[in-house]
């Protein structure tokens, strides 16, 4: 399965992403994202703030990095390492 890692705002507004094939099964998926995930969607009242994605086959959520288990901050700090610039704004 392949997941995406969306990295958008900033001081400078870019969105950067990152893609990587992992070999987690759905239900794995599922409960790692319930993990991570952050309820609130809305941009949020700090400015130039930092906000992830996490994309797959079952949606984008946003997510929280600092919630990330131990299991998979690897997979995590390579995707976060080889971010790369998509669109600025």
């Amino acid at each position: 399965m392949k997941i995406t890692l969306l990295r958008t705002g900033g001081i400078l507004p870019l969105t950067k992403k990152a893609e990587k094939e992992v070999d987690w099964s759905e239900e794995e998926t599922g409960k790692l994202i319930d993990a991570i995930k952050v309820e609130d969607d809305s941009p949020g009242t700090m400015r130039d703030a930092t906000t992830y994605q996490l994309m797959n086959n079952a949606g984008t959520f946003s997510i929280d990095l600092e919630k990330v288990p131990a299991k998979y901050k690897k997979t995590f700090e390579d995707l976060k390492d080889n971010l790369k610039v998509v669109k600025p704004g």
